[in-house]
């Protein structure tokens, strides 16, 4: 129990100083601006359908004269729609030269997007970018499209232009040069934290189902595996490193893997909890649900559906996990770590949640709600592996006693036939080889019988008992003690000659007859037989037993409590 404790602490601790590290990294941009840097002093958007192509100048009477939304929040989240968005920035340099500031204007997955920079001059400079083209060097993975501007002194402004079919989120932020370098930096160092924490895990259950074949070790990395598909991939990383020709797999690769995700969860989820085995009606909602995704899935990617393929990864996601929540529920009082598995799948889907609803512009966007799905997913993947390595503790415990009782005598605690052989026969062998003396003594405690008859055969066990512990104390660690059977002990002395083995069964005689076993305010006092043999060269230790044997049945007719050689 100290060492389950033990692990969690461990496990909450890594928690914490990932939160706190990833925030300390990946938040510090935002803490202040410059007072020599450039700002944004004033935002205004507006969305048009699809349809509707406005040029630049109808935009800016819209913007003059229409119905425009003020906001003074830099984290734009309009959610899915294949509505068009506009959006004004106002810009203002306090210093009295120009300075190149990066513009943040658009998360790594919208489609499109164009830039349009109004100098003083009312000269325009227009850039465009997006996921639906090829990866360019506007985009830069897991912040999202960046644009270097040459900020004149006083006011200017810049006038974004977005589409996309996926959820619509606007970060619009200003940076130095030397901050959005430092920005990136350390933003790629969180992410590398984090997928190191993850892979980790994944590790970990990697080796326990190598090891011991527990198949839910495997759905889990798989689960995760596609959790880390899905956030390599809509941070961009994928796009800008892996397949920036392909605008096909960027469309989609999330998208898929979402699913996929949702899919591997369930599959985990069912073979964590035995849901064929205590839910098996629940079991198959599982599996039709499953299928039905992928079904869906692959055709709307068949027929270039985006926008449905959007709604059900984002639909599936939700409701997959809603379904792991209650397989926990169902299976609280039928599976023992039901409960924790709870708390797990619950921090995922809140993480999840917050995450989805921030893109979604449900609830306001920033670095907590955004990154909710990391944060949740990772202590979901710490909560069971903590379930996962109590488990493997319990199953090793098993391991270890299930071998002890292969291996030892469950009365006495000494070595028992089965391990006195597999250590001795080594042994024998050896000494054959290297001509060294070793000597066998086989012990048989007198009139044993008459002890269970006249005391019971609790009283007999605990003179076997006595008897082991007596003999334990009483020699070498090397030597192998061992109960042979019935009231039959055996000790093999290597290295010893017949003259050695002679004084160690005298010494051992008498310690027992002088040492009577005092139970309920009773003596009983006990005396053993033993006979001694000697390896000759060639011999085995069945052949050593033998002799031994013969010489305990010559010491028991000869009166007992001698030795016989």
């Amino acid at each position: 129990m100290q060492g389950s404790k033990l692990v969690v602490f461990r496990y909450v601790f890594l928690f914490i100083v990932m939160i706190f590290t990833s925030h300390r990294l990946m938040a510090a941009p935002y803490s202040h601006h410059n007072l020599n840097a450039a700002f944004i002093s004033n935002i205004q958007y507006f969305q048009t359908p699809e349809t509707e192509s406005l040029s630049l100048d109808q935009v800016k009477s819209y913007f003059q004269h229409g119905k425009t939304i003020h906001t003074n929040h830099q984290q734009l989240s309009l959610g899915i729609s294949n509505k068009i968005s506009w959006v004004r920035l106002s810009i203002t340099n306090p210093t009295k030269k120009t300075i190149i500031h990066r513009l943040i204007a658009g998360k790594t997955w919208v489609d499109q997007l164009d830039i349009y920079f109004e100098d003083k001059n009312h000269d325009i400079t227009h850039w465009h970018s997006g996921d639906s083209n090829v990866a360019d060097d506007y985009l830069i993975p897991g912040i999202g499209y960046i644009f270097t501007l040459d900020i004149p002194p006083g006011n200017t402004t810049i006038y974004i232009k977005a589409q996309s079919l996926d959820p619509m989120t606007l970060p619009l932020e200003l940076f130095t040069v030397p901050k959005e370098r430092s920005y990136n930096a350390q933003l790629h160092f969180a992410s590398g934290l984090i997928y190191g924490i993850l892979l980790a895990l994944i590790g970990f259950n990697l080796v326990l189902y190598l090891t011991l074949k527990k198949q839910y070790a495997l759905y889990y990395c798989l689960y995760i595996s596609c959790f880390i598909i899905v956030n390599i991939s809509y941070n961009g990383f994928g796009f800008a490193w892996l397949y920036p020709n392909s605008v096909f797999i960027e469309t989609y690769n999330t998208l898929i893997f979402m699913v996929l995700h949702g899919i591997t969860g369930l599959v985990f989820v069912s073979n964590f909890l035995s849901a064929k085995k205590y839910s098996p009606n629940f079991y198959y909602v599982i599996v039709v649900f499953c299928v039905s995704g992928l079904v869906g899935m692959t055709s709307f990617i068949i027929f270039n559906n985006h926008m449905l393929a959007t709604h059900l990864a984002f639909s599936f996601i939700f409701f997959s996990t809603l379904l792991m929540i209650f397989s926990g529920i169902i299976s609280f009082r039928k599976v023992e770590d039901a409960r924790y598995f709870l708390i797990a799948v619950l921090s995922s889907m809140l993480g999840l949640l917050a995450t989805t609803l921030s893109v979604w512009g449900v609830i306001p966007y920033n670095y907590y709600t955004y990154n909710g799905a990391v944060f949740g997913v990772v202590l979901e993947a710490i909560i069971l592996a903590i379930i996962v390595t109590i488990r493997l503790r319990a199953v090793e415990a098993v391991r270890i006693r299930t071998q002890y009782l292969s291996s030892y005598d469950p009365l006495t605690n000494l070595f028992n036939r089965r391990s006195f052989l597999e250590f001795g026969e080594p042994l024998i062998q050896k000494a054959n080889h290297d001509t060294i003396p070793v000597c066998l003594i086989m012990i048989d405690i007198d009139r044993f019988k008459m002890i269970n008859d006249t005391y019971g055969h609790y009283v007999g066990d605990l003179v076997l008992s006595h008897i082991a512990k007596l003999l334990k104390n009483n020699i070498r660690e090397s030597d192998i003690l061992a109960r042979w059977g019935g009231e039959e002990i055996a000790i093999l002395l290597p290295k010893q000659n017949i003259n050695q083995a002679l004084v160690v069964s005298e010494h051992l005689r008498k310690i027992i007859e002088q040492t009577p076993l005092i139970h309920d305010g009773k003596t009983i006092s006990i005396t053993a037989s033993f006979g001694v043999s000697m390896l000759e060269d060639g011999d085995t230790l069945e052949m050593l037993f033998k002799r031994a044997d013969k010489c305990l049945y010559i010491a028991k007719n000869q009166g007992r409590n001698r030795i016989a050689v």
